[in-house]
Order: C-alpha cells, then sequence, then structure tokens
C-alpha cells in the first residue's frame, strides 16, 4: 500500500481513515490528516493513535502519494495548487464539486470523484465513483478497494451519473431517517414505550432491507405479500396513497438532484 494524505479531518475522513486501517489495507503511520480546527486535530490524535496529524496542508501532500479530499466545497478555492499536489492521486468526496473544479483548483489531471454515503460510518455504506483517463487501471483498482472498505461501491463512467446517485444514495439516508423518525413518533402515539418503538421500528427497517436485498422479487412483490385484502397493512397503505407519499418521495430525489447539479454550477 502507498501512504495517504487525508485532507479534511470531520466526519467523512475520520471514515475514510478508520474504514481502511480496519480493514487492514493500510496501517496509521501510512496516514497522514490535515485538519485546520485545532480542537479536531487533538480529537483525531486520540482517536487514531499513531497517525500523523498536522494543520499544514503541504506537509500532509509532500510524503503522500495519495491525497483523499474530504474539505467542504467552499473550501476547494484554498487548495494548495502547486506542483506537489498536481502530482498526485486525487480522490474527492466534495459533494457537486466537479473533476472540473477539483482539476481547476489543484492542477491535478488524476482525478477520483466520489460520493459516498453517512452510513459508511458503519461499513454500510454505498459509495459512487468515477475517475479522468489518466487514472491508471492499477490505481482504479487501489481506489476501489479503498472504497470497498466503507460498504458497496459502484463505478460509472459518466461524471453526470455522480449527482444523480448522489440525490439517491448521498441524500437518502435521510429520507430513510425521516420515515423512521415518524414510525417511531407514530408508535409512541398509540401507546407503546419509547425504547421498545425505536427498537421494533430500527429492526423493521433493517430486516426489511435485508429481506428485498436477499429477494429476487421486486418491491412492489414484496409489499402485496404483506398486504392482506381488507386488511391492517391495507388500511396503513391506502392512506399513504391518499397522503401522496410515494409521490413526495419522487419529487424529493428530484429537487435533490436539481441542487446537486446548481451546486456544481455554483462552485465553478
Amino acid at each position: 500500500m502507498t501512504r495517504i494524505a487525508v485532507i479534511g479531518g470531520g466526519t467523512m475522513g475520520a471514515t475514510f481513515i478508520r474504514a481502511v486501517t480496519n480493514a487492514g489495507l493500510i496501517s496509521m503511520d501510512e496516514l497522514t490528516v490535515c485538519e485546520v480546527v485545532p480542537q479536531r486535530r487533538d480529537w483525531l490524535e486520540c482517536e487514531f493513535a499513531g497517525i500523523s496529524v498536522t494543520g499544514v496542508q503541504a506537509e500532509a501532500v509532500d510524503c503522500s502519494e495519495i491525497i483523499y479530499l474530504s474539505v467542504k466545497p467552499q473550501d476547494l478555492r484554498s487548495l494548495n495548487s502547486g506542483g506537489e499536489t498536481a502530482a498526485r492521486l486525487l480522490i474527492s468526496i466534495l459533494a457537486g464539486s466537479t473533476i472540473a473544479d477539483v482539476r481547476a483548483s489543484t492542477g491535478a489531471e488524476r482525478i477520483v470523484r466520489a460520493m459516498p454515503n453517512t452510513p459508511a460510518q458503519v461499513g454500510k455504506g454505498f459509495t459512487a465513483w468515477t475517475a479522468t483517463d489518466s487514472v491508471t487501471n492499477s490505481e482504479r483498482e487501489l481506489v476501489s478497494r479503498l472504497l470497498d472498505t466503507m460498504g458497496e461501491q459502484l463505478y460509472v463512467s459518466d461524471e453526470a451519473t455522480i449527482d444523480k446517485i448522489t440525490a439517491v444514495s448521498g441524500s437518502g439516508p435521510a429520507y430513510v431517517f425521516l420515515i423512521i423518525e415518524a414510525m417511531i413518533n407514530a408508535a409512541v402515539n398509540i401507546g407503546l414505550r419509547p425504547d421498545d418503538a425505536r427498537r421494533m421500528v430500527l429492526q423493521t427497517v433493517s430486516g426489511s432491507s435485508e429481506f428485498a436485498q436477499q429477494s429476487d422479487q421486486h418491491p412492489a412483490v414484496l409489499r402485496d405479500m404483506v398486504t392482506s385484502p381488507g386488511g391492517t397493512t391495507a388500511a396503513g397503505l391506502r392512506v399513504l396513497e391518499q397522503r401522496a407519499v410515494r409521490a413526495a418521495l419522487i419529487d424529493a430525489i428530484d429537487a435533490a438532484h436539481q441542487r446537486a447539479e446548481e451546486l456544481g454550477r455554483q462552485w465553478t
């Protein structure tokens, strides 16, 4: 394995560090993380024993062959565009920042644009990624192995697909959490204990997802398996359809896709 600089030690930067080291792909002493917030640097040093932590980007870049960019999109323009950065393989997870944006700010040509989601924090994420033609086959294989440590990963050849996937898997956990929250609230409203409600809703959502993953049936077929004519599920589904929950989710994903494209234009 090679040395990696993680630029940005926030939640997703820390998630990447934890995933690749827990998987044994790279050791802590082969990682350097650059974080500008002093308190966060202290936390990183305590959380990841043996890792190199710095507040100076050049120090992280100079000793690494791969740069993992996990800063905020608005911080992209402040990245070092010197020859050191330009010569590295860059993996960018900046939402809405295109490959062209990263190239303009860093001078790099070997660029991977990736979009992980928050379940990566527990190894259950989904990451879509694409790469410039300058990224070699061996480097693509390495990127695939690195991203695999956070869950499932999918390579796409068309960068425009990343914005679409961002709207579904990147923003998707928030939609699922909203549904979970509403189901827990509803369970409490009908008289169930809050702890019991949380436990059963989380297990129901987790179990349903696992069942759907292992089944070769369409979700509509699985839904029909639960729905007896004139039964309790049918009564609940009728209300969801009357309230246009299905249409609302479709519109939400469409709005997120449009916003992802707007962000790409905003940082250009």
